[in-house]
């Protein structure tokens, strides 16, 4: 355990990584972390399935929004906010329900945040020793610890963007961990808890069944998976549930992007992307590191749907280890990233920009969004779809090259 927690890079760094982002915590604010936020506080009250209550109480309640998370979100976030109660004071549960742009001028706003983004601190910290831990030798676990605390990727992602899929983020490094120790069924438990918060590491159980030696350890990855997930699942399950998370956002964007070949059929692109990527890794006889199929399986989806900004982060650990481990992978992620930041940045939403620093002052919901500037003298749409389109063929290519040759 002692081991596991060791800092490989000087004290000093990681305290100014933390500083860093206690800095950030207060100051900025994403509409989503109030959103979830207020859903999550009926816990207190005692409501289990979120999903139905949101449904039949909409007309009443001043948030109107579906709960899109998997239900470990909810009483995750809800139990936080319970432990947290005497620290948020009984103004909080006021300003959750407080519906309009006048919240985030409310005394206490900046403690909210704070406290609010606490556990993502946390949960950044764990992704970085769990990353430590995937690599060999003193210089590389350096490498890969300043690559995730000084990236100013995930730092916004995380704490600008308030993004709450740190939790699967984590699971999913730790799933990856127990995996390259050969202990599978681990592996895919930790799977299926990240993704009762998130549905997207679904995806790659298939990778950890391709590794598996025997029938035997198949069968019960395959039974871990569905046990674990029915647990969760049975409690909340309701036509409210399946509407609000399993058929919104990532689900229905990926059956949604595809090419109709008539008669109400459609070839649809990223499942036969997916598809070749699956029976490529059936197919493996070098053992390509499993951090590599599953950057693959995200930027696939990523690059065939509309994404929102705060998924990039489900990618981001993939993105450290491949890049500590060959520096000369720099040259396509840079400007990947730069790519993928730059389509949300030019989304109609005015918390994509300028918006994000209302918690400084409220001038800042007064400047123009880059949609709106651009628009004044030509198409967003079409500049949105190049850097898109430019993206996804970059990606595509890295992908390619990153399961089927060496980068020269």
């Amino acid at each position: 355990m002692k081991q596991f927690f060791s800092v490989s890079i000087p004290k000093k760094l990681f305290v100014l990584a933390i500083l860093l982002r206690i800095l950030v915590m207060p100051f900025f604010f994403h509409p989503d972390i109030k959103t979830f936020n207020f859903q999550s506080s009926f816990l207190r009250s005692g409501v289990i399935n979120i999903y139905d209550y949101l449904v039949s109480h909409k007309e009443e309640l001043p948030l109107k929004e579906e709960f899109v998370y998997f239900p470990l979100t909810y009483y995750f976030l809800g139990g936080y906010q319970i432990i947290m109660s005497p620290l948020l004071g009984d103004n909080f549960s006021a300003w959750l329900s407080n519906a309009n742009g006048s919240a985030i001028e409310q005394i206490g706003v900046f403690r909210y945040l704070f406290i609010l983004k606490f556990p993502y601190l946390l949960l950044d910290l764990l992704v970085m020793f769990t990353l430590g831990n995937l690599v060999v030798g003193e210089e590389n676990k350096k490498k890969i610890s300043l690559l995730w605390l000084f990236n100013p990727f995930t730092i916004v992602l995380i704490y600008v963007f308030g993004n709450i899929d740190i939790i699967p983020v984590f699971l999913t490094a730790l799933s990856l961990l127990f995996a390259s120790k050969g202990r599978l069924k681990l592996s895919s438990l930790f799977l299926c808890v990240a993704a009762g918060f998130k549905v997207y590491p679904l995806l790659f159980i298939p990778f950890l069944m391709f590794r598996a030696k025997d029938f035997k350890t198949v069968l019960q990855i395959i039974l871990t998976s569905v046990i674990f997930l029915v647990a969760v699942i049975v409690p909340v399950a309701s036509t409210s549930f399946f509407s609000s998370a399993f058929a919104s956002g990532l689900t229905t964007r990926i059956i949604n992007s595809g090419l109709s070949i008539g008669f109400g059929e459609m070839v649809i692109f990223p499942v036969v992307l997916l598809s070749g990527l699956f029976f490529f890794a059936l197919s493996d006889k070098r053992g390509i590191e499993l951090e590599k199929y599953f950057f693959s399986a995200l930027i696939i989806i990523f690059s065939l749907i509309h994404f929102h900004i705060q998924w990039l982060l489900w990618i981001s650990p993939f993105a450290c280890l491949i890049l500590s481990k060959n520096t000369k992978y720099s040259a396509y992620l840079l400007p990947l990233s730069v790519l993928a930041f730059s389509v949300p940045f030019l989304y109609q939403d005015k918390y994509m920009s300028f918006s994000l620093f209302t918690p400084i002052s409220n001038i800042y919901n007064l400047i123009p969004t880059p949609f709106s500037i651009i628009q004044r003298f030509y198409d967003p749409y079409q500049i949105q779809s190049v850097f898109h389109s430019a993206f996804a063929g970059g990606s595509l290519l890295f992908a390619w090259k990153l399961l089927k040759e060496e980068l020269v």
